[in-house]
């Protein structure tokens, strides 16, 4: 594991909350020895930034989550994108794709919602789903996931076509 992390420990862990101070900090030189004053939750989170921090570095990728918004936000190649959909649509989702049991679909999903809002606030400071975020919001209720990725594709390849010909695309 790049991070030094367990990786049984980073799922287990990923969207709990610790120190709010951490988003001072997250930039790409933080010390090393800071891990040692931290929280097992901070060290993971700082842990997965450096590796968001890299990826995004090293080639194109995806990155779903993990406050990655935040950490690459002084990052000009990044499209930021927000899918949410209506609750029915993620019990489905839920049940079909993630096997999750029917009657307690519901509750899994709000509790895990709760837990990504409150660690994308604690960590950011920012307003999890806030609209100023996001280049593109897509509500998977009504839009196939095909065709979402068609859309985060199109917004990509001509964001990428205005980092390199800004003048062109005025």
């Amino acid at each position: 594991m790049k991070s030094g992390e367990n990786e049984d420990f980073i799922r287990k862990n990923e969207q709990s909350i610790p120190s709010y101070w951490l988003k001072c900090i997250v930039s790409r030189n933080f010390g090393a020895s800071l891990g040692r004053s931290l929280s097992p939750d901070d060290v993971l989170f700082l842990s997965e930034s450096r590796i968001i921090q890299c990826l995004a570095d090293e080639a194109p990728c995806i990155i779903i989550g993990r406050c990655a918004d935040f950490v690459l936000k002084d990052n000009p190649g990044v499209v930021r994108v927000f899918c949410c959909s209506n609750t029915e649509t993620a019990c489905k989702r839920g049940v079909a794709e993630y096997g999750l049991p029917e009657d307690k679909a519901l509750f899994e999903i709000r509790r895990v919602n709760r837990a990504m809002v409150a660690h994308y606030e604690y960590y950011t400071g920012g307003k999890w789903g806030d609209p100023h975020h996001f280049d593109l919001i897509i509500n998977t209720s009504l839009v196939s996931l095909d065709v979402a990725c068609t859309l985060v594709k199109d917004l990509y390849v001509s964001h990428l076509k205005a980092i390199r010909h800004p003048l062109q695309a005025l």
